[in-house]
């Protein structure tokens, strides 16, 4: 499949699960399968997008709230609960419903106590959400709202969720010595942990362009993997491979499968699948099919606002930093190539993330350039020390975790630092209206450009001289 029908791949299952048309899904699979095998990309795209289409509406289907009312019994735990508005949220699934729990008073510290994976005995009143809670919980299939009245006893989940909830636990024991917006700022780049972080810190990094750093994203993944890449350069391809795999299950279940780390998740398996099987693929084809297979696995996706800026934020980095690199080698400041790197990567990031951040958030910030440059570089080796040195520092206690902490506590700091600075920077924002006029000099200029060379090129031929 080429870089273009797998684009089209892409496009086509987004609009159809976008749709979410109760479409037949057995045909739909059917099609696929056939116009698979006798090579029929067009074809395969439509059954895909029918197929999409289908198992959207069946999502849809599956958010009616339940009954309102009383329930009691044992609830799985999704999501590891939050701190929150005074009280303690956590996402449990009871009875097949999956519910946005809040406890409060006695019984938020119970709930608050237990890990993603466990279960727990609950009870409560269960009830429908409100319109604004219906549309920001969509992408994660919650269909009601629980208030949390009793929590009993616990029970251990999974052999995989048991690690997880240990190595989260062991993070967390061990950040204790780092101050509170350090140790916010290390569990939200890891984690994505947002428990007790103070409004001012997420100002700082919101008004700087830098609020993704404060949750786990789609970088993350491949910071993980350069992590543990010594051990897994030391293996054969086979064994590299299913490694790799357990790697990004892992880290997936470590962070509660934001949208952003499935996207990435599964276009690393996609990357390292094509290498072992000595098939290598283009970034672009790479992002369009792991896009199209992780809105088939979860058709509701595509209304996540994380998945949405990480697939545009990709998009941009693939398409345009290789072009924004070269033009920028030519300015005597940025011959340096890392530097010529990261601002040509911030800049195709920003402008990738624009059609989604405009309608959203009304702007970027402009601030969000010099910051990313600077912040950036530092945010990748904060997340791996952070988790390695992190993780030893929760098991062995004081005082080796302090001195552990030592270099995340100057990491963390520059990062807040540069927040701080970007957020102070008397900048504004990229608007519709500014980001439009950037849009019509850039095609202004392309079109120049292209029609001089045209009549050079024309004036040049022999046709031309004649």
């Amino acid at each position: 499949m080429s870089d273009a029908m797998a684009v089209m791949l892409a496009v086509g299952v987004w609009l159809g699960a976008w749709g979410a048309w109760p479409v037949p899904r057995w045909p739909a699979i059917a099609g696929m399968v056939l116009f698979l095998a006798v090579r029929r990309p067009v074809p395969f795209t439509l059954a895909a997008a029918a197929l999409a289409a289908g198992l959207a509406a069946s999502a849809w289907s599956g958010l009616s709230p339940p009954v309102p009312g009383t329930v009691s019994g044992w609830a799985t735990v999704i999501r590891t609960p939050q701190s929150v508005q005074g009280g303690v949220r956590a996402e449990v699934r009871v009875d097949g419903h999956h519910l946005d729990a809040w406890a409060h008073g006695a019984v938020a510290s119970r709930l608050g106590a237990v890990a993603a994976g466990e279960e727990v005995e609950l009870g409560g009143r269960v009830g429908p959400l409100g319109p604004v809670s219906r549309r920001a919980l969509l992408p994660r299939h919650i269909a009601g709202r629980l208030e949390v009245s009793t929590v009993g006893r616990v029970r251990d989940g999974s052999p995989a969720s048991q690690a997880a909830a240990l190595v989260r636990r062991t993070l967390v024991r061990g950040a204790r010595p780092l101050g509170d917006d350090d140790r916010s700022l290390l569990l939200g780049v890891i984690l994505g942990d947002d428990t007790d972080r103070s409004p001012a810190l997420e100002d700082r990094f919101r008004q700087s362009g830098l609020s993704h750093l404060l949750a786990v994203s789609g970088e993350n993944v491949a910071f993980i993997l350069v992590l543990v890449g010594p051990l897994l350069r030391r293996l054969r391809l086979s064994a590299r491979w299913a490694l790799t795999m357990v790697v990004l299950a892992f880290f997936g279940l470590l962070t509660g499968w934001e949208p952003s780390v499935i996207r990435a998740a599964v276009m690393a398996a996609l990357a390292c699948t094509a290498t072992v099987t000595g098939r290598p693929a283009s970034t672009v084809r790479l992002l369009a099919l792991a896009v199209a297979a992780s809105i088939l696995v979860d058709p509701l996706l595509v209304h996540a606002l994380g998945f949405q800026l990480s697939v545009g934020a990709t998009t941009g980095i693939a398409v345009l930093s290789g072009s924004i690199a070269e033009r920028l080698g030519r300015l005597p400041v940025l011959r340096a190539r890392l530097l010529r790197e990261i601002v040509s990567v911030t800049i195709a990031a920003q402008v990738g993330v624009l059609p989604v951040a405009l309608p959203v958030f009304g702007g970027v910030p402009v601030a969000s350039l010099p910051a990313n440059v600077l912040a950036v570089p530092v945010a990748g080796p904060l997340t791996m020390w952070g988790l390695g040195a992190g993780l030893l520092a929760g098991r062995l206690g004081p005082p080796a975790d302090r001195l552990l902490h030592l270099p995340t506590a100057a990491m963390a700091g520059w990062l807040d630092g540069v927040a701080g600075w970007g957020a102070g920077l008397p900048l504004g924002q990229v608007g519709p209206v500014q980001a439009a006029g950037i849009a019509l000099v850039v095609l202004l200029v392309g079109s120049l450009r292209w029609s001089w060379r045209w009549v050079r090129t024309g004036s040049t031929s022999p046709r031309g001289r004649s």
